[in-house]
Order: C-alpha cells, then structure tokens, then sequence
C-alpha cells in the first residue's frame, strides 16, 4: 500500500479555486507540479497534455512517478470542468478521440508504421510510390486534416508544430510554407535518415544493434517532435544529428 505522504493532494485549493500541486518528497516533483498549474491557468492545455505525455512516456508508469501524474490528471480535469462550456470546449473534447495526437501510443503507432514501410521500400517490397503516399498522409493527419485524427489544441498549427518540425529536424526554413508543405518534409528527412541507416548497415558500416538502436532512436526523435515534448531534449538533439557520422547516400 503506497505511504500516504505519496498520495497528491488534491482537495488542496488555492485562493483563486485552482487545486493546489501535492506535497511530493521529490523536489523535482513539485517544481513539475507548479509548472503544470501554471501551464493550467495560462491555458496552456497542450503543454500539459505533452508534458504528461512525456513523463507517462506511454507505458508502465513507475511508481515513484505515479502520485505526479495522478495530479497531472486532476489538474487536466479541473481545467476541463473550469472551461468546457466555453471557448476551449471543443478542444477538450478532442482529448477524448482514440486517434488523439497527444497520445503517444498514436503518435508512436504512426510513426513506427512510416518506418516499417521506409524498410520494406528499402528490401523491395513496396515501390517508392507508396511511402510517398504515407508521407502525405501523415502530413495531413498532423496538419489537423484528417477527421480521423483529433490534433492537439494549439499545438498542430504552423507556429506549434511547423516550428517545431523546421528547429528539431533541422529544416530549411520556409516563410511561405503552410503545415502539410513543413511536415512533408520533416517526413522526407525522417526517411533519409531511416535509409542512411538501412544503408549504412547493408554496407557493414553500422552492426546490426546499432542500427536497431539508431532506428528506434529516429522514432523516438520524429515522435518527439509531433507531440511537442522534443523542447525537453538538448538542442543538438535533431532527426540529422542521428546520422551525422554516416556516409549519405550515393
């Protein structure tokens, strides 16, 4: 049974009405917890939603963690409760699609999906057509055009993501460029990247481990990126950083 100095306060309020962050031991625990109510009352939702995202990191939350994110989730409750009858209501109900673009799982899932057919491509088993086809696909879904998918509220817009998307990848940047026009080519730079490691591992200039792991590092990176959570890795960390020391395609 988890000691009850673990256990988030959240019936605690502040003068203003908002939930007060719990008395967490861990003192960055709490400095995360302020952050959040901060993020809360600005209306920030989105930052929350990928900084929650972040810490859950999509699966098994350990359990030093798991009192910060209960409050994470209170604190994303009472924002709901405080705004959902007005401007932002449409936006919180999106957090509830099983395709929401805050989810990692979804984000990871698409993600991984591209890379499976930037492989096949690679092995001959799918025609450079059809990646280019997923490439846009993709563009569009994280551009807020598909009804299948529930973009993040603020975040899947030109200056959100496209920003993103031109400093982590890096891009060339493009003042004229919409969202589809900024994420199809951080797509095609994902794939570039996949088959330098693909090649790279052909040609015995990269083991077999290693590029498991640069593979899975390019998922993890382009995820990142799309859930907005790439601001907390260092500033050198780019999709192109990942293979910096690889020959380029000839």
């Amino acid at each position: 049974m988890m000691s009850a100095r673990f256990l988030p306060q959240t019936q605690r309020k502040s003068r203003d009405g908002w939930p007060l962050p719990p008395s967490l031991p861990a003192a960055w625990m709490a400095r995360r917890a302020r952050r959040w109510l901060q993020l809360a009352q600005a209306g920030q939702v989105h930052r929350l939603h990928a900084d929650l995202s972040a810490l859950q990191g999509g699966f098994r939350v350990p359990k030093p963690r798991r009192p910060l994110v209960r409050y994470g989730e209170a604190l994303r409750l009472e924002w709901r409760t405080r705004t959902a009858a007005g401007p932002a209501g449409p936006a919180l109900a999106r957090a509830d699609h099983p395709n929401y673009l805050g989810d990692r799982a979804v984000v990871r899932g698409l993600v991984d999906g591209y890379i499976a057919l930037l492989i096949a491509r690679a092995g001959g088993a799918v025609p450079h057509d059809a990646c280019e086809a997923e490439m846009r696909r993709l563009s569009r879904i994280f551009a807020g055009q598909d009804r299948g998918y529930a973009p993040i509220g603020g975040w899947n817009t030109l200056d959100g993501l496209g920003a993103s998307a031109v400093e982590r990848g890096p891009l060339p940047p493009a003042d004229d460029a919409d969202l589809p026009t900024v994420l199809a080519e951080m797509f095609a730079l994902t794939g570039l990247v996949v088959l330098r490691t693909l090649r790279a591992a052909e040609r015995s200039q990269l083991g077999a481990d290693a590029a498991v792991t640069h593979l899975s590092a390019i998922a993890r990176r382009a995820s990142a990126i799309l859930l907005g959570t790439a601001d907390a890795e260092p500033a050198e960390a780019t999709l192109s950083a990942l293979v910096a020391d690889l020959p380029e395609l000839s």
